[in-house]
């Protein structure tokens, strides 16, 4: 591989990521695509240059097999004076001995029963439920499982009661790993619960007592410690069982946007075969493994992303440092621990951006220029060349940009929604490296589309995997069709990778998937090369009075890329011929302005002032001319709110998409009040 960090192809080329099969067409669909280098669709065992992979657990055994000492599973220790030190690893050898210890001592302690998977084709299921933070307990619980065939059961720690007591009686779970706080929430959930519950045992990570407050419980729950697991004599270890491929790896329960959790089935062919097959793709791209030799973990691991994420760095051998715990102390731990890879959600990188930005901001004039041209000069180069270098600029300006993530970064992906291609080119151009995107969906193994490191087009989510086929679905009632050009509509997927359905749900799966083809329910456009884009998602698509759709959350990436706004909910009505917005101003980004105009005025007054209104507004719409929106998508009003929009609010969800019906609800009077104020004046205007 190249060191001077070049992977420019050819990635607008016709045809270049997908191409047509030939006789496929629909009325009313496009033909169906396959990923251009593979005929049919294509598994691990398909391919011979992955190794033999036929289980989850040997993702894992890959790296093991390759250093058996090398350092696998990473964690800060804490100092006496209450300081977090460097970062001290486990070898893969010990992992792999403590999740057999941990999934022996589950079975032999008989702490979960067989249970119905509620499909005829998917073998029993034995659950171990999760309801703990990313730790290294978690990791052990996973491997353990894949050792001894158990599907796990993860619970966001974000899921309200509702939420928890449905997956509970869904599952009928028996074995739930906690942490005192969590156990705490359900304990509680259950105090009100008057049908009978399964659940019997609660193993307690991170203590070493168990409060009594958890003992004295209605259900008569068995609390046990985590140290427990651990103690079984090392001659009792089982020899290994790990389940067939049509067998669940894990439940996962979409946190949603609206009404109660869908367990999403995946089974360890849905897992193996996106995993192998997008490194597969992207080693033929140029990530080879020394890409993945080190991650820090710090998105949900209940969470498929992080997931498929983790057992990748595995399948290469390299290793995993888990964050602190504090999310606000996540760039500490990345430059404390130095990944070669960095995966994050659009919001982290907009703040990581903005952070540089504001920054830069304060500078004199001389250093600024000097950024802009450098940062502008980058851009140009990587869209003409894919270069992602310049030995002047790096070492006047970026280089210490660089060091903001550890200064070893190699390659980087971003997933989970939408974000602003300037705001990509511009993270590409700071770091000097190649920021990916992908598509996928939790129905679809978080894994369905990714870029070639070599497409330097920071708008598209690249081509199929090798283990997926798509095509779009025409959508007359919002008047996206596939014989337009491009032609647009709705995604349907199909393949290796697709969820057998949802938990014991077959009336929603029957909504879902139809004759083998998952309906995502994003519409996207096909580009010539045979990429998408994602235009927007069809239930969040709203209509105006003169007929026009608006995509919201494509309007909100372009509001989100401007330098003072951190987060924004765009919305409208039938009734009005235009859009409004809820806008959350970035007040690290502003802390300069603020300085100089309010410096004894607090934030969320300081939201209600003219002047701060009209600096957000014209920086919205100079956002909107320079990206080309019509007239009807333009918000004509806006309202500061100063608190940012979160889990704990209830406005976003664990993968910090936006929950729309919640924020309607909660801003409805704002919304009220915007459109009653712009109509007032047009009607004053017009007399």
């Amino acid at each position: 591989m190249s060191t001077s960090n070049t992977y420019f192809v050819q990635a607008d080329s016709p045809g270049f990521y997908s191409v047509p099969i030939p006789g496929s067409e629909e009325d009313g669909y496009s033909p169906i695509y396959k990923n251009t280098n593979y005929d049919t669709i294509t598994g691990a065992s398909d391919l011979e240059d992955v190794g033999d992979i036929k289980t989850s657990r040997d993702l894992f055994l890959k790296g093991l097999k390759m250093n058996p000492d090398a350092p696998c599973l990473g964690s800060r220790k804490n100092l006496p004076d209450g300081s977090l030190g460097e970062y001290e690893f486990r070898t893969y050898k010990e992992v792999e001995h403590l999740s057999k210890v941990v999934g022996s001592s589950i079975i032999q302690m008989n702490l979960t029963k067989e249970h119905s998977s509620g499909k005829p084709d998917i073998p029993p299921c034995r659950f171990v439920g999760l309801f703990v933070p990313s730790c290294e307990e978690w990791i052990l619980c996973e491997q353990g499982s894949y050792a001894y065939g158990l599907t796990l059961v993860p619970i966001y720690h974000t899921m309200g009661p509702n939420s928890i007591l449905f997956i509970l009686k869904n599952t009928q779970l028996e074995l739930l790993v906690c942490t005192v706080e969590t156990a705490e929430i359900v304990v509680s959930v259950l105090e009100s619960e008057t049908e009978e519950i399964f659940l019997s045992t609660i193993v307690l990570i991170r203590t070493g007592d168990i409060p009594d407050g958890l003992l004295q419980n209605k259900f008569k729950i068995r609390f046990i410690l985590w140290s427990s697991l651990l103690s079984l004599d090392h001659n009792k270890i089982l020899p290994v069982t790990p389940a067939p491929l049509n067998a669940l790896n894990l439940i996962s329960y979409t946190s949603g946007t609206t009404g109660l959790p869908k367990g999403v089935m995946i089974t360890h062919k849905n897992f193996i075969d996106t995993v192998v097959t997008a490194l597969h793709m992207v080693y033929h791209g140029g990530l080879t493994g020394e890409y993945f030799n080190c991650h820090l973990s710090y998105l949900p691991m209940a969470h498929l992303f992080e997931k498929t994420f983790l057992n990748a760095v595995f399948y290469y051998g390299g290793k995993v440092g888990l964050y602190s715990g504090d999310v606000k102390k996540v760039l500490d731990d990345i430059q404390t621990l130095k990944p070669t890879l960095f995966i994050s959600v659009p919001r982290l990188f907009q703040r990581i951006h903005d952070k540089i930005i504001s920054g830069i901001s304060e500078k004199p004039f001389p250093i600024r220029f000097l950024f802009y041209r450098g940062l502008n000069y980058k851009i140009r180069k990587i869209r003409r060349s894919g270069v992602y270098t310049s030995y002047i600029y790096d070492k006047i300006i970026f280089d210490k940009v660089k060091k903001l993530l550890g200064g070893n970064i190699r390659w980087m992906f971003v997933g989970s929604s939408t974000m602003s291609p300037i705001i990509v080119d511009r993270i590409k151009a700071l770091f000097g490296v190649p920021l990916l995107w992908g598509y996928s969906l939790t129905e679809s193994t978080a894994g369905s589309f990714v870029q070639h490191i070599g497409d330097t087009d920071s708008s598209n989510c690249g081509g199929p995997l090798p283990s997926i086929h798509f095509r779009l679905r025409s959508v007359p009632e919002l008047s996206y069709f596939v014989n337009e050009k491009p032609p647009r509509g709705e995604l349907l997927l199909k393949g290796n990778g697709v969820t057998p359905g949802y938990f014991k749900m077959d009336d929603v799966t029957k909504d879902v998937i139809k004759d083998s083809w998952l309906h995502t329910g994003d519409v996207v456009e096909l580009l010539e090369n045979g990429s998408i884009r994602v235009i927007d998602r069809i239930k969040h698509l709203f209509k105006l009075s003169q007929g026009e759709y608006v995509a919201p959350e494509y309007v909100e990436s372009i509001i989100n890329s401007t330098p003072h706004i951190a987060q924004s909910f765009v919305c409208g009505r039938s009734d009005q011929a235009f859009p409004v917005a809820i806008v959350v101003p970035d007040e690290e980004a502003l802390k300069s302005w603020i300085h100089a105009n309010f410096k004894d005025m607090t934030f969320d007054r300081i939201c209600k002032t003219k002047e701060l209104y009209d600096l957000i507004f014209e920086e919205i719409a100079s956002a909107f001319t320079e990206n080309n929106l019509k007239g009807f998508e333009k918000v004509k009003a806006v309202y500061l709110e100063h608190t940012l929009f979160s889990l704990e609010n209830d406005l976003l969800t664990v993968t910090s998409k936006l929950r729309r019906s919640n924020l309607q609800k909660k801003y409805k009077e704002e919304i009220d009040k915007m459109y009653r104020t712009i109509n007032l004046a047009k009607k004053q205007t017009e007399q």
